[in-house]
């Protein structure tokens, strides 16, 4: 660096205007011709690993690998250093559509895989009562769900009905209530109506803790029902 500073004081200490251009053309030289060459072989030379840089991922498809060679393959044969040197006018045609179809290939990629992690649309409601919730209610019809003993809290009857009930307190969460019912002679409807009429529950004496019902939601389809009870206490 400091060869070349003294080079320039030198240059300007020339006693004339021409003779200080004409000095900087000869220093300036050498280095535009360095320039010049290393254009030229870097237009020359373009390493594969390069072109596969610009696609995102080496080893492509061999769709891009022959778009790449294409693009590369049109060699100018005017050239009077004798290199196999690229046409600057064949680049600019095709350097875009290179660029165009490995951008294009590369959305297509990401599409793909935000499609493959997307989880795929089920088409339909989500059930009310799941299997777990059916696997559970067997275990409490059949004691077999490792919880606190049952308290029996009621059992009627009538000439073609039985129904008896229990409850036990959990060691968290709220009481827990189980029914075991019997019909005889009885239909799939007279068994719904029962089961959704707290009128009968409270006025005909059935359930004779109940003191107060009340509705909150009610699915005419599945025939979901949630309702509030206030029970007398103590049991």
């Amino acid at each position: 660096m400091a060869l070349i500073l003294d080079a320039l004081v030198e240059i300007l200490r020339q006693p004339t205007a021409a003779g200080v251009v004409s000095e900087l053309m000869l220093f300036c030289g050498p280095l535009w011709v360095a320039v010049l060459v290393g254009l030229l072989v870097g237009w020359a030379w373009r390493p594969r690993w390069a072109a596969l840089l610009v696609g995102g991922e080496e080893g492509r498809s061999d769709g891009n690998n022959s778009q790449l060679q294409s693009c590369s393959s049109e060699v100018s044969e005017g050239s009077g250093l004798g290199l196999g040197l690229p046409s600057l006018h064949s680049l600019k045609a095709q350097l875009p559509s290179c660029i165009t179809y490995l951008i294009s290939e590369e959305r297509t990629e990401k599409v793909e895989d935000v499609l493959a992690l997307s989880p795929p649309d089920e088409g339909g409601e989500r059930l009310a009562v799941t299997t777990e919730d059916l696997e559970y209610l067997s275990q409490l019809v059949e004691l077999t769900d490792g919880g606190p003993a049952w308290q029996q809290m009621m059992d009627r009857s009538l000439p073609n009905m039985s129904y008896q009930a229990w409850q036990r307190d959990r060691e968290s969460g709220p009481p827990q209530y189980r029914s075991r019912s019997v019909f005889e002679d009885a239909t799939p409807d007279i068994v719904r109506d029962f089961f959704w009429d707290d009128e009968f529950r409270m006025k005909g004496k059935w359930d004779d803790m109940l003191i107060h019902h009340r509705t909150l939601e009610e699915c005419q389809k599945t025939g979901t029902m949630i309702v509030h009870w206030v029970r007398k206490f103590p049991f």
